[in-house]
């Protein structure tokens, strides 16, 4: 067996880049782009004004009370200039700031009457104040989104106003999943009290649409030894990752390794040190295919498709990985195996911003009920034996960001 983390190494070794592809910004959302997003021009390209008011020449020693109205400024005007430096203009917000003025005075401070505009008394004005100067945002050409990006409804605002009406993004990668046993039923079926309902295949499904990961579908297959090589071979051959649920470990119905044999896919690891998902199989098609060949046990299955799957899909598609994220152990945890843990935890956040992490102890790997409510797992490395309260460990989300 190995390490988890030489099967993450060993997975992102095999890993092919997915093509690009270049699609209309406003359906974007989701992707993850495949090159850099460079400002088209200064943000803001001119001195913004950034309140309703008066545009005035200050001068900290020439504060007048009165100032006469040159003209009026609508956001959308070309550029105006003030022409006496005792007068003012004024200004809507969004406007180009007119030239030879350096402050605006908001509106409510103002008090306007036959073209005069009447400061209020006591009234403190700044140079420069209420005014989004040109260029502070980010300047003409600078890198305003990362290539490995992925695009989210704020980053759209962003991408138009760099005059991008299309972006070149990651194609999205073809995902099978294949679940197998006969004891399985699907939600909807009648079923006898020695039967389960099937429910890997559907919470994978789940979890890579909430990745936008959408060309996925899932298939379930009896345990049927030629059945199932005849559609684990068709569905080998349509898609970028196969994920197979069940069938991996030693049992007289566990026909998954072999046929994979069968069909020249080769086999990378076979077997993690961790728990849950101890017999997880890993592969690579003769058309470089990912396989995952996953446990059937639930906790099992959505962990390890969580933890392996879900990055690796990432990864074909160009995404920067994040660092870890940390929490604290709310309480010692004692481990008596030298496997790598990945434990379930509901977090709590403490007055003094740190974030600490319940544990939720499983019964059993077929114990889906328990994940209900919690928001990741930590990991709980196999050469440690004791997990202190307090310790930082690393925290591994349910949903990747």
């Amino acid at each position: 067996m190995i390490s988890s983390n030489q099967a993450s190494k060993l997975i992102k070794n095999n890993l092919r880049k997915l093509k690009s592809k270049k699609i209309n910004t406003m359906d974007s959302v989701g992707s993850i782009l495949r090159e850099d997003i460079s400002a088209e021009r200064n943000q803001p390209p001119f001195d913004r004004v950034t309140m309703d008011g008066i545009a005035i020449n200050y001068s900290k020693t020439k504060m007048q009370c009165f100032y006469p109205i040159q003209s009026t400024h609508f956001a959308g005007d070309a550029p105006k200039k003030l022409i006496k430096k005792n007068q003012c203009i004024e200004v809507m917000t969004g406007s180009v700031l007119p030239a030879n003025t350096n402050c605006v005075i908001p509106i409510e401070c103002v008090k306007i009457e036959n073209q005069t505009a009447k400061i209020k008394e006591n009234y403190t004005a700044k140079k420069w104040q209420f005014i989004h100067k040109e260029g502070t945002d980010h300047k003409k050409g600078s890198v305003v989104l990362k290539k490995g990006h992925r695009i989210t409804p704020i980053d759209i605002a962003l991408i138009l106003s760099c005059g991008r009406e299309k972006v070149t993004v990651s194609d999205t990668p073809k995902i099978r999943i294949l679940s197998t046993g006969s004891e399985l039923i699907p939600t909807g079926k009648k079923i006898l009290p020695h039967q389960i309902r099937i429910t890997n295949g559907p919470s994978m499904i789940t979890m890579f649409k909430e990745q936008y990961f959408d060309d996925c579908e899932h298939f379930h297959l009896l345990d049927d030894r030629d059945l199932q090589k005849r559609k684990i071979k068709k569905y080998l051959n349509e898609s970028d990752v196969l994920i197979l649920s069940g069938g991996i470990s030693m049992g007289k119905a566990d026909f998954v390794e072999k046929i994979l044999e069968e069909l020249n896919v080769k086999c990378v690891f076979y077997k993690v040190k961790q728990r849950p998902g101890k017999p997880m199989w890993f592969g690579v098609g003769t058309k470089k295919q990912l396989v995952f060949a996953l446990p059937g046990n639930p906790v099992s299955a959505i962990t390890c498709c969580r933890h392996y799957v879900i990055p690796a899909l990432q990864s074909m598609c160009g995404k920067i990985k994040k660092n870890n994220e940390y929490v604290q152990m709310h309480k010692k945890i004692t481990s008596k195996t030298k496997f790598t843990h990945f434990l379930p935890v509901k977090l709590k956040n403490l007055k003094d911003g740190t974030r600490q992490a319940l544990p939720i102890e499983t019964n059993t790997s077929g114990d889906f009920t328990s994940l209900s409510g919690t928001h990741g797992y930590v990991e709980l490395r196999g050469d440690q034996e004791e997990f202190k309260k307090g310790q930082n460990v690393i925290f591994q989300n349910w949903k990747l960001s």
